[in-house]
């Protein structure tokens, strides 16, 4: 029996497979089978994995009709023969001792599930973060029980950081909706590995490489629009089928209604204004499991006042701040921090990347470059301005730090800026 089945979902992504593949046949454990999953792919994905598959008798291939990501993953579970499950996007990869350690923990701990931190990954500009939550650290590789449960949900959501025991899996029937396409299936396996698990660990190390290469598309289907919700429909099924507790039912409702959020700034204009007749409608009936998340509470009673209203205003918003980039030859990121990285992450999936030319500091610069942006001393800014450079300040609007970066600017003579939260509270971005 393998120690792990490796499933790997593969759809239209040649460019990234044979990357991918490479990690993955690497790994330090040897003892492990590596499904992978060709739903129907047009491009030449399936002979990449039949290659890899002549050379490398633990690799299964699997080509089918195009069927959705749920049917896929389904279809690869009830190949698997390991101890363990784990799972691989075809476009992401992996460090070469990732299933070695996350199967020892496993093992000594007997556990259901054991995950890990992740590395969100830019290859194309050679930028990289890695995700930890710092406030969850005594949370961490320690086995955390079902007492702890309201610990689960706050790690990073994501079903490809762990393994899963198999017979975990089957005992609890955790299956993937089979909706068409990509429509947010992972939701469901996540929820379903968080509620039912009794022994789960977090390692507080990254082994994940998750790619975000590509800008996030806007959502232009009115069906893939209201697919999360239908997703949210399908989990709370479950729960209710498998007599979950109302602290679980109260779980679900309040990702329902986050996930509203994300997904208004990530589709597209002209559907927003009829998905808000939806968000309403979820939180009239859910509004109430909304717990000490006082901008979620304020976005949906803004929303409730005058829904017209508020979608106009959002999208004017947003068209006019995207206008103030477009119009800028050059940008500069004002602050090097979390902060300042976070907004680099939002210009790329903007699409405005490659008008970024320095973050700029105030002190002495910690580092000379993030990812291929240089770090320079604002007083370098100073003598190189233009009409056409637009400086963003990382710092929250209104905030002592921001008023302070503020006033450096004005000592410099640098009058074309806007603050971070003009970006950050108008635009989509996952991280």
């Amino acid at each position: 029996m393998p120690k792990i089945s490796i499933i790997v979902p593969v759809c239209n992504v040649e460019k990234y497979l044979s990357k991918c593949l490479d990690s993955i046949v690497n790994q330090t454990l040897k003892e492990i089978e590596i499904i992978c999953i060709d739903d129907g792919s047009t491009d030449d994905s399936g002979a990449i994995l039949d290659s890899y598959s002549q050379k490398d008798s633990r690799i299964k291939v699997i080509h089918k009709k195009n069927s959705g990501y749920g049917n896929s993953m389904n279809v690869g579970m009830d190949c698997a023969e390991g101890e363990y499950i784990g799972i691989v996007e075809s476009d992401d990869c992996i460090l070469p001792e990732m299933y070695e350690e996350l199967y020892r923990a496993g093992k000594e701990s007997n556990l259901d599930f054991v995950k890990s931190d992740a590395v969100f990954w830019w290859e194309r500009i050679g930028y990289s973060y890695n995700v930890h939550y710092d406030y969850l650290n005594e949370y961490y590789d320690k086995v955390l029980i079902g007492n702890d449960r309201h610990v689960f949900y706050k790690f990073l959501m994501n079903i490809w950081t762990g393994i899963y025991k198999s017979d975990f899996l089957k005992k609890n029937n955790i299956r993937f909706n089979e909706t068409p396409g990509a429509s947010y299936q992972d939701n469901g396996f996540w929820f379903q590995t968080m509620t039912f698990a009794e022994r789960a660990m977090w390692i507080g190390k990254s082994y994940y490489m998750y790619r975000q290469d590509n800008p996030m598309a806007s959502i232009k289907s009115e069906a893939k629009v209201l697919a999360m919700s239908n997703e949210y429909d399908y989990i709370e099924r479950i729960l209710k089928d498998k007599n979950v507790g109302s602290d679980g039912i109260k779980e679900c409702n309040y990702y329902r209604l986050a996930r509203n959020y994300g997904n208004y700034y990530r589709i597209a204009d002209e559907l927003k204004e009829n998905f808000l007749d939806y968000v309403l409608k979820d939180y009239e009936k859910y509004g109430k499991d909304i717990v000490n998340e006082p901008y979620l509470i304020e976005w949906y009673r803004k929303i409730a006042e005058n829904p017209t209203e508020f979608c106009k205003s959002t999208i004017d918003v947003k068209n006019c701040n995207k206008a103030v980039l477009e119009n800028a030859e050059s940008i500069v990121i004002y602050g090097a921090g979390k902060r300042g990285q976070y907004i680099l992450r939002h210009l790329y999936n903007i699409g405005v990347y490659d008008k970024i030319t320095n973050f700029v500091v105030s002190a002495n610069a910690d580092t000379q470059y993030i990812g291929r942006i240089g770090v320079v001393n604002i007083s370098e800014l100073a003598g190189n301005m233009s009409d056409k450079l637009l400086v963003i300040i990382s710092a929250s609007n209104g905030s002592e730090t921001y008023r302070a970066m503020e006033s450096m600017l004005c000592h410099y003579k640098i009058n074309n800026y806007i603050g971070s939260d003009d970006i950050i509270n108008n635009f989509y971005s996952i991280c």
